[in-house]
């Protein structure tokens, strides 16, 4: 093969080596709290649906205002009559047409209820206080939204750093049959604890690619609730801080991942001023507001009893006029009064069935409110022990630490079996993902609390 022809072949070697890389090289994908929460609140079907039905109850309320006000119209008609009746007027003289073949009117039109004891401005009050409720309804749900993204988020982060705890173990444990591997060679170690050893790597193997499957699990359903597309794909995910300490045997993952750290999480949460529950919060409001829109309607039902005076008037132009063939203009101007005298209770009923109705949504408003401070004072009470906890999981992520390296100094001394070894990991390992845990649980409580809180 002649030279040139050698070096053309190994560029198109490396240059297919180099492609097949950056296609298998894992992109790195960064997750933050507050970007994933507003793309959340601009995509989630159930914050949309909120929406349109608020947009849907406000212009029914329009509608409903709209009938205190006069109405105009007008009206046409035209009609061809093919026989048009005709009399004589004295004996032995032609007859004279009744009308004609062509006929038509038309006509401007007013009608206005001028009163009716308030019926139509408590119906229409009725439906704004409907409409009132489905935006406090929309605020809820934008709390809603924002919690289920925060509780999410922060799944995941728990389950990343699970697997970061978890690798960090695989890795120590594989330095450790390595060692005694070498140590079994040379007739330091016995048999039993080099397959002890090996059985804890292949245990931490396990347990480390269950957890990259739950955070698999929990990424999929934060980007189920945000309302996109997921940017990348999620079978292998790993935290960015581990690329430069991978455990050996653990492939190269499909994206790393870089989260809010839990110090900037909590920055961001503190800086929600949190105001005890009160009658201002959305989900209380809501039930208010329907409470109100059922005494309008009960009212307004009420008020069909009594009678309705109506105004009518007409102007227009009408062709023939009668006999006469000729068109003439007309104005009439009426007014009406109405009231039902016997409906075998019809009326009542129906408005004692919106009366009580209100009565119901003041029962729900009060049972919600006892709700909302009783998960208020859980979420304190959660949060107030979680602190506490917080002091004891660092020193105790300190102590067995330390406690594993001079465990397996002392197995390497000769003074301990390697059953301890393992049971010192195993606890260094709980205690560390008990600090992360408790760690995470204190954004969560605090995401809950900002959930519930009133508004100044």
């Amino acid at each position: 093969m002649k030279p040139i022809q050698l070096w053309l072949g190994l560029g198109f070697l490396l240059l297919g080596l180099g492609s097949a890389w950056s296609r298998e090289s894992p992109i790195e994908l960064t997750l933050s709290l507050e970007d994933l929460t507003q793309t959340a609140l601009a995509h989630s079907s159930q914050l949309q649906a909120a929406k349109l039905g608020y947009e849907s109850s406000e212009s029914e309320a329009k509608s409903a205002g709209s009938g205190e006000f006069p109405r105009l119209g007008l009206n046409a008609n035209y009609f061809y009559q093919t026989y048009v009746p005709e009399l004589s007027i004295a004996p032995n003289e032609p007859p004279e047409a009744f009308g004609e073949a062509n006929n038509w009117s038309a006509w401007a039109t007013l009608n206005w209820n001028i009163w009716d004891f308030r019926s139509q401005h408590e119906m229409a009050d009725s439906a704004t206080e409907v409409s009132q409720s489905q935006d406090e309804l929309y605020e809820a749900t934008i709390r809603q939204v924002t919690l289920a993204v925060r509780m999410a988020y922060f799944q995941a982060k728990v389950n990343a750093e699970q697997v970061r705890l978890l690798g960090d173990s695989l890795k120590v444990a594989q330095n450790q049959y390595t060692d005694i591997g070498h140590q079994f060679k040379f007739g330091t170690a016995s048999r039993m604890d080099h397959l002890s050893s090996h059985q804890e790597v292949l245990n931490y193997q396990r347990q480390f690619r269950q957890a990259q499957a739950n955070l698999a699990e929990s990424l999929r359903d934060l980007y189920a609730l945000v309302g996109v597309k997921e940017p990348a794909d999620f079978k292998l995910p790993l935290d960015k801080h581990m690329e430069d300490a991978l455990p050996d045997t653990i492939p190269l993952p499909s994206v790393w991942l870089m989260m809010d750290s839990t110090a900037d999480s909590l920055t961001m949460l503190r800086k929600e001023e949190v105001v005890p529950p009160n009658d201002q919060v959305p989900q209380l409001r809501t039930y208010a507001y329907m409470a109100d829109s059922s005494r309008s309607a009960a009212n307004a039902i009420h008020s069909e009893l009594l009678p309705k005076i109506t105004l009518s008037a007409q102007a227009g132009y009408e062709n023939p006029d009668g006999p006469i063939l000729q068109t003439v203009q007309q104005n009439i101007i009426s007014l009406s009064a109405s009231m039902p005298l016997f409906d075998w209770g019809q009326i009542v009923n129906d408005s004692n069935s919106k009366q009580k109705q209100a009565e119901v949504y003041e029962q729900n408003w009060s049972q919600a409110r006892t709700d909302l401070w009783r998960d208020w004072n859980k979420a304190k009470d959660q949060l107030s022990s979680l602190r506490d906890q917080e002091k004891l999981n660092d020193e105790a992520v300190s102590e067995t630490t330390d406690l594993a390296r001079l465990t397996y100094k002392s197995y390497k001394a000769g003074t301990v079996r390697f059953l301890e070894v393992q049971t010192a990991n195993l606890q260094a390992l709980d205690a560390k993902i008990q600090s992360v845990s408790n760690n995470v649980q204190l954004l969560m409580q605090l995401s809950v609390l900002s959930s519930l809180s009133g508004k100044q």
